[in-house]
């Protein structure tokens, strides 16, 4: 039996419903040459055909693949079925899932043969990606255990595509839960570097939802995750590289796991995040950052990467990586790296810059560091003290005024900083000041004392 050509109007137009109308009785014929010829022409109009006439096809489909056709029906119907689902990026999808095409595939997948099976698995990929609440209707009927199960022993585009799923279904809690308890982790840490960059970016999420939790956290770290994540960072786009920081700190960033991010060498690449993408990138890194300068060995890689930023010439990248560095400097560890990773050389020459926002920054990191006497010396041989006298104009309500006077306070507190006393007496700014950073203090102390004392009333009456 030969597959129909196309019925056309006498306008030349197809008549869709007529063509429809032919094409089941093709399928129903019993031919299966036919059918797969006409499955074929399906797959090949899908683009062209209106909307009515592609949702009767859809149903036709799902129908064919319910009723298990012969392997090369199969592989026709899916094959039309996937054509149909990437029109217009997915306008399909919800026809597809409503004809029952999920059920009818996660029966069908275990049975079917190596071509037809990846075809399918194609079909359900693109479905996944494009349908966002298929992913929990799949999963939660069953979908997921068929997927896993399917994993073991495959290889090349049949991979590709369960690694492409399960990046997918793992978005949905029960999955990843389901992922842990089997044991099954490795699958999902594949998922990061296997696949096309939305699968992976979307598995490098997925990673970091499991990493929340102690016991995934582990298994991610024992599968190999913060490698396949920094590979994500080094050859992602902009979103992947964001997405893969992220679940890197969330997996690594826990007691003796901590040092892999370090060893991964992936300080560098959360430096260049901060130098592509500050806006976005900041608060990550900032994360980051605070929890590896925790570990001696981690500091003075952290710091090195902060100047190479700040030696740079983007302001938006200076200016993230500043406040980084004010978040940093609430930790006592950083202290002793900062002389000998020549970040307070480089902070005394952003005191000269010319974007406002970048010196007021820098100023408050100045006076925050100023109360470290080793600070003091070294931001004093960079030649700090003339520069902060410069910022002084009388208006002690600017931000970058108020900071210099808090500094240079603290440098005339010093005795080591006797040379520049004289100088410092003079300023009538800092006269005014000084009563004020007085009070302040006090007030600061009271608040501490206070909050002390509750701490320790509600210890003894517990």
């Amino acid at each position: 039996m030969e597959c129909p050509p196309p019925v056309r109007r006498e306008d030349g137009e197809i008549d869709w419903a007529e063509a429809a109308r032919k094409y089941l009785d093709v399928v129903s014929s019993g031919h299966e040459g036919a059918a797969v010829r006409a499955t074929l022409e399906i797959k090949r109009m899908a683009s062209h055909a209106p909307d009515p006439a592609v949702r009767l096809a859809v149903w036709a489909l799902v129908g064919l693949l319910d009723r298990s056709p012969p392997p090369r029906l199969q592989a026709a119907a899916s094959q039309a079925l996937c054509s149909v689902v990437r029109v217009d990026g997915g306008k399909f999808a919800d026809e597809i899932v409503d004809a029952g095409f999920l059920p009818v595939a996660q029966r069908l997948l275990p049975e079917s043969e190596e071509v037809p099976q990846r075809i399918l698995l194609r079909c359900l990929s693109c479905i996944l990606s494009f349908h966002a609440t298929s992913r929990v209707v799949f999963a939660r009927g069953g979908g997921a255990e068929v997927i896993l199960d399917l994993f073991q022993g495959c290889s090349g585009a049949t991979k590709r595509h369960l690694v492409e799923i399960l990046s997918a279904l793992a978005l949905v809690r029960e999955v990843r839960r389901l992922i842990l308890a089997d044991g099954k982790v490795e699958y999902l840490v594949e998922a990061i570097s296997f696949g096309n960059l939305v699968s992976r970016t979307r598995a490098a999420q997925s990673a970091g939802l499991l990493g929340a939790s102690t016991n995934g956290r582990s298994s991610l770290v024992e599968m190999g995750a913060p490698l396949a994540l920094v590979g994500l960072m080094r050859d992602g786009d902009s979103s992947a590289k964001l997405v893969a920081a992220n679940a890197l700190g969330i997996v690594s960033s826990i007691g003796h796991h901590l040092p892999l991010i370090h060893q991964s060498g992936a300080i560098p690449l959360y430096a260049e995040l901060l130098k592509e993408n500050p806006p976005l990138a900041k608060d990550i890194v900032e994360d980051v950052f605070c929890i590896l300068v925790s570990i001696r060995d981690n500091t003075g890689a952290v710091l090195e990467n902060l100047a190479g930023i700040l030696t740079g010439q983007d302001d938006l990248a200076i200016s993230s990586a500043v406040d980084v560095l004010l978040a940093l400097a609430e930790y006592k560890s950083i202290i002793t790296f900062l002389k000998s990773s020549g970040v307070i050389t480089v902070l005394v020459d952003l005191l000269q810059n010319r974007n406002h926002d970048v010196v007021e920054k820098v100023t408050g990191v100045v006076a925050q560091l100023s109360y470290e006497e080793c600070i003091r010396e070294g931001l004093m041989e960079a030649g700090a003290i003339p520069i902060l006298l410069d910022l002084l104009h009388g208006r002690l309500e600017d931000l970058t005024e108020f900071a210099a006077a808090e500094a240079l306070i603290n440098f005339s507190e010093d005795p080591s900083c006797r040379e520049y006393a004289p100088m410092l007496q003079r300023v009538p700014e800092l006269s005014a000041f000084r009563d004020h950073l007085f009070h302040f203090r006090i007030s600061q102390g009271h608040l501490i004392q206070s909050a002390r004392r509750r701490i320790e009333q509600r210890l003894n009456s517990q």
